[in-house]
């Protein structure tokens, strides 16, 4: 009985912060993010990426987010548009024409 609380104990001390570490240091997937702008939008021109680590207070949530301005077309017919999106799961949030 002792020996299994001992592991026990061993283990929430050690496994837990390494999870909450892992989740709290997950890897940004920007390509991800490049890779939906390109299947939403064709004859993309140019796009600029701005990840805020500082988070956001977005939809309710305080939230970390990549932004960015995308342009689709060529010198005068040239649309602009700006993002934001999910660091984590690449999903585009918002689009809206600058």
């Amino acid at each position: 009985m002792k020996r299994n609380l001992i592991v026990f104990t061993l283990l929430a001390v050690t496994v837990i912060p390494l999870l909450v570490w892992l989740v709290l240091h997950r890897r940004v997937d920007t390509k991800k993010v490049v890779d939906n702008l390109h299947l939403q939008f064709e004859n993309i021109s140019f796009i600029s990426l701005d990840y805020q680590a500082d988070g956001q207070n977005r939809f309710g949530l305080n939230t970390n987010t990549v932004s960015g301005v995308l342009h689709v077309g060529n010198d005068e017919n040239t649309v602009k548009y700006n993002f934001l999106a999910d660091p984590y799961t690449a999903e585009i949030m918002e689009i809206t024409v600058q």
